[in-house]
């Protein structure tokens, strides 16, 4: 059991710093980085050292990630239930502006009705139905100025 946890340490170890070769390569007065040597004018190899991260820093990364992807969660269920909450609101004005739009529809069909009355009526009656359509065109002015 310690050779393992003896064998592991040194792999990390080992890993944690590996050397990686770049080629700086001069040609025709220009500088070029590669990862291959040139295949004209020439080539110099230079180490580049990197460093993998520990097995904590894996850890804290991961934690870190989970923490990110819970707190993305937490605003995504925020975002839909506002969305939720304002289709409510946009439903509830759909369904207001089409009862208001019956409402004047209805009336204006009332003023129409008060109109071929008039046009109908006998010069006795003249009077009361001009009052009539009189009164139902104000009804159908307030009723649709408010929808």
């Amino acid at each position: 059991m310690k050779f393992l946890v003896l064998f592991w340490l040194s792999l990390c170890t080992t890993l944690s710093f590996a050397e990686t070769y770049a080629y700086k390569c001069q040609d025709n007065g220009r500088t070029i980085f590669s990862q291959h040597p040139c295949k004209t004018g020439t080539s110099t190899a230079v180490g580049i050292k990197t460093t993998a991260p520990t097995a904590g820093e894996q850890l804290a990364a991961q934690h870190q990630h989970a923490q990110r992807l819970t707190a993305i969660r937490k605003l995504e269920k925020v975002r839909e239930r506002d969305e939720a909450k304002q289709d409510a609101i946009n439903r509830r004005a759909a369904v207001q502006a089409a009862a208001a739009k019956r409402r004047c529809d209805a009336q204006q069909l009332q003023t129409k009705w008060a109109k071929e009355d008039l046009k109908n009526t006998q010069p006795k009656g003249e009077m009361k139905a001009q009052q009539k359509l009189k009164r139902a065109q104000e009804r159908a002015d307030f009723v649709c100025k408010q929808s």
